[in-house]
């Protein structure tokens, strides 16, 4: 599964809005969920999601982008996740449709994947913009 979504070429990202600054209050829940957080490997599961973990790729805008498969989705297509720290914000392609962005959106959103909240959060945790 591994060389088969390092071997997948990432779409271009959509523009992203302009970040604000975080809020102390969602700081110190970023610092608490990294102190609970397990050493770096190269794939991390959140909920019914395993994300490529070592192969988070940083783009000019402060986007960072990666691939994931998800219980019930195809090894075969497998989903780039762009995460934007600055704004705790992500995107995700389609299974359906590979390469199609879907749109900004809260990771706690409806119709957010079960532990996409907690992967944003070890993902940004570590990110000073």
């Amino acid at each position: 599964m591994l060389s088969l979504l390092l071997a997948t070429a990432l779409p271009e990202l959509p523009p992203v809005a302009q970040p604000k600054p975080v809020q102390s209050r969602q700081q110190a829940i970023l610092e608490q969920i990294m102190q609970q957080a397990p050493a770096a490997a190269s794939e991390r599961s959140f909920g019914e999601c395993i994300y490529i973990w070592d192969q988070w790729k940083l783009n000019s805008e402060g986007v960072r982008t990666t691939f994931r498969t998800c219980k019930g989705e195809s090894v075969q297509t497998p989903v780039s996740v762009a995460v934007s720290c600055s704004l705790l914000k992500v995107n995700t392609t389609s299974s359906a449709e590979p390469g199609k962005w879907q749109g900004w959106r809260s990771p706690i959103a409806k119709g957010s994947k079960p532990g996409e909240a907690m992967m944003v959060a070890s993902l940004c945790a570590n990110v000073a913009e």
